[in-house]
């Protein structure tokens, strides 16, 4: 008796000569930012676009230089404000904020600037802008330097919690699960964390007011009487 093979469907590939180093690129922005850098290959690549894996090499050298050219058309999309269109420390808040949409919108992107030396102009751009309006707000070359670093590892401490929580609480029941864990801790020996939690999770869970409120708080103590 002959067993009849199930019949495999052909992988869809893209049109010909539909390949291009933009379209590369927005693959691979999508594919590290759903399954993150681990699981970003040339292959992996390849098979999201549809196409074989030495069509990607013929527009791009390896994975390094296409994660390379990620991060940079990521840093470029960080809105800054136009100089001098509001006081240092306004300004300053909206870089940092748009620091923060940068990496809680494209996870990816953390990853990215931490695993390899940033190339190109436009993080640089970032550094001076907040170090020049640090300085203009009144700060010394010292503590403009201190300030810059302290409001750069919050931001990314910040985004990268909320992003890691996000991805967390997207499991099924995750969040019915943290709720019923916090019920059930004993009064008497968690008595602070018991009567905040209802407050703790309302805060958790609005992640760009929780960091605004943060940094808020830290620009003002940078800057203090300045």
């Amino acid at each position: 008796m002959s067993v009849t093979q199930p019949v495999r469907s052909p992988r869809r590939r893209a049109p010909r000569n539909s390949l291009n180093p933009d379209r590369i690129l927005d693959a691979a922005i999508s594919l590290l930012d759903r399954s993150g850098t681990e699981a970003f290959t040339m292959r992996a690549l390849a098979q999201q676009l549809g196409v074989g894996t030495m069509a990607v090499y013929s527009h791009f050298r390896g994975k390094d230089e296409i994660s390379d050219a990620v991060a940079q058309r990521l840093l470029d999309t960080i809105e800054l404000p136009p100089a001098g269109c509001a006081e240092p420390r306004a300004e300053l808040r909206e870089v940092c904020r748009g620091v923060y949409r940068l990496f809680t919108e494209h996870p990816s992107a953390l990853q990215l600037l931490t695993l390899r030396p940033v190339r190109g102009d436009d993080a640089i751009t970032v550094i001076d802008r907040m170090l020049g309006l640090l300085r203009a707000a009144g700060l010394p070359g010292t503590e403009a330097a201190r300030a810059h670093v302290a409001l750069m590892q919050y931001t990314v401490g910040s985004a990268l919690w909320n992003t890691r929580r996000a991805r967390a609480l997207c499991e099924e029941g995750a969040r019915e699960r943290v709720r019923a864990k916090l019920d059930a801790l004993p009064r008497d020996r968690y008595p602070a964390l018991v009567s905040l939690a209802p407050e703790l999770l309302c805060v958790q869970d609005n992640g760009m007011a929780q960091y605004e409120r943060g940094l808020d708080a830290l620009i003002e103590g940078l800057l203090g009487g300045c």
